[in-house]
């Protein structure tokens, strides 16, 4: 997928609503897969306005209250578990930290032990100050949460609400998912009892 058409409209000096733009929106990719970031905003929204791009900090995370509407994929064959190239739990949480950058992936700190998670491609759990509501558009994605594992197929929802999850492609085929993420208040990842 080289873009994605984005039409925004908007009021004229007239009053009148008129098509602002009309143009293709190109992948920005931070990390793993291409991602469109479609439209955001920090606050909510008031009209009437002339479709100008609201304020949004990005590129992935809004602020609480604000929305981002993105297309996103992941390669195929795709497993974080995969990156880093070795099985010592100390040298993956390393890299893991050294990976995300805190103005591309805004993640929360864990308070729990690396490497909890069970499930394959749990070593890139995370969380984040959002609801992610995604929905497969083609191939198949697996959402991987601690010890538990949700297959997505083309029509499938997902609502991701703030916990720590990862995400991996089983398949030779990439991915693709289109999700709105709402910013939200998170108090922190609780401390996991045995």
């Amino acid at each position: 997928m080289t873009g994605i058409r984005r039409v925004v409209t908007g009021y004229g000096p007239d009053g009148k609503a008129r098509v602002v733009s009309d143009e293709r929106v190109g992948s920005a990719s931070p990390d793993y897969g291409d991602k469109w970031s479609i439209w955001a905003a920090d606050e909510p929204l008031r009209f009437p306005g002339d479709g100008s791009p609201p304020p949004f900090r990005g590129p992935l995370l809004p602020a609480p209250g604000g929305f981002h509407i993105t297309v996103f994929t992941l390669p195929a064959n795709f497993n974080p578990d995969d990156l880093w190239g070795t099985s010592d739990l100390a040298a993956r949480e390393q890299m893991f930290k050294a990976s995300t950058d805190p103005q591309t992936h805004p993640i929360l700190p864990d308070p729990n032990p690396f490497g909890y998670g069970t499930a394959k491609g749990a070593s890139a759990l995370h969380a984040t100050a959002s609801a992610d509501c995604l929905m497969q558009i083609s191939g198949e994605s697996v959402f991987v949460l601690e010890d538990t594992e949700i297959r997505l197929q083309p029509g499938d929802w997902l609502i991701v609400n703030g916990v720590p999850h990862s995400c991996r492609n089983d398949l030779d085929e990439p991915a693709v998912l289109a999700g709105i993420v709402i910013g939200a208040h998170h108090d922190g990842i609780p401390l996991r009892t045995p």
